[in-house]
């Protein structure tokens, strides 16, 4: 997929592991050949504040981000198989690929970082609000 790019191989996997023992968790990274996040963060908060993050329903689940971090889809199990040509990859709307073309990768990374910021300062604000403990 990556190849119709001229990318090919330029990419990273890493497994989260949502399994519920370390045994099944071990059942599985013996078949896989990619980073893997240790079964204990995985399983732990880390792997929790990633599912919520990325809106994971169900198990498996594939979220495919961009070189910044910027979600390119949350529905990469469906969308590989629908087009296993890669042909509509990396399956953005037109909007965020107008984007992505048009903004250098350095600024988009400095926008991410100021929009990240800011919603953590209104979160916190939210939080305390509503007389929530606000951690950073």
């Amino acid at each position: 997929m990556n190849s119709r790019r001229g990318k090919e191989n330029q990419f990273e996997i890493v497994w989260v592991s949502r399994c519920r023992d370390v045994n099944s968790y071990g059942q599985y990274f013996t078949q896989m050949n990619w980073l893997a996040l240790p079964p204990q963060e995985a399983m732990g908060q880390r792997g929790q504040m990633l599912s919520n993050k990325y809106k994971v329903k169900g198990i498996p689940s594939l979220v495919l981000l961009d070189e910044v971090g910027n979600v390119i889809t949350l529905d990469g199990r469906n969308k590989i198989p629908a087009d296993k040509a890669g042909i509509g990859f990396p399956w953005r709307n037109p909007v965020a690929t107008l984007y992505i073309t048009v903004v250098p990768k350095s600024l988009r990374l400095m926008i991410k970082t100021q929009i990240d910021g800011v919603k953590s300062q209104v979160l916190g604000v939210l939080k305390g609000a509503a007389g929530q403990k606000v951690t950073a």
